[in-house]
């Protein structure tokens, strides 16, 4: 997630736009103090079509737009359809507008190298973030294993009993957790 975050989906993310991004999370911080509120956010910023960093006051829209990208249309249908809860973060709220922060702060996989321990990499064949577990994959180092789960989204491996690899799972803890 942070380096999506600072990359953008598909390492998408300009130079100029990271550039725009840390300036708009800077004047947020300051809204922040000055307005004694935390602002909310997306916890990957958008841009519009000028380029410049959008605000929001929820995640989602009540209704997806007829022009949705594969990956709203996903989230959309998880957070908003099937798994909704008034109090979640990402179905009827939204982030601390600041959340980027923390996440440049703290690259989760600075050391990925260095994790002795038995990996299992689990991802869905039709996952957006399926690179995003491919290349972390590539970083390990053995003993590891990629599951890459057939005709599965990045949602579907959240709730979908039939698609989550219940079996493999067992079979890696009963192998590494002696």
């Amino acid at each position: 997630m942070a380096e999506s975050m600072w990359s953008g989906l598909n390492n998408s993310k300009t130079e100029e736009e990271r550039d725009k991004e840390k300036q708009y999370l800077a004047k947020i911080r300051w809204e922040d103090v000055d307005q004694d509120v935390h602002l909310g956010g997306f916890h990957e910023l958008l841009f519009d079509e000028n380029g410049n960093p959008v605000r929001a006051d929820k995640l989602f829209p009540d209704e997806l737009p007829a022009d949705a990208d594969p990956v709203t249309t996903e989230f959309f249908n998880y957070y908003v359809k099937r798994a909704y809860h008034p109090r979640a973060i990402n179905s009827a709220m939204i982030w601390d507008a600041t959340s980027p922060w923390g996440y440049y702060n703290f690259p989760l996989q600075q050391r990925i190298e260095k994790i002795t321990a038995p990996k299992l990499i689990v991802t869905g064949e039709k996952a957006h973030s399926r690179y995003m577990a491919e290349d972390a994959y590539k970083r390990l180092t053995d003993p590891k294993e990629l599951v890459l789960v057939p005709n599965a989204t990045h949602t579907d491996l959240y709730d979908q009993m039939d698609k989550i690899p219940f079996d493999k799972f067992a079979s890696f803890f009963k192998e590494n957790l002696k």
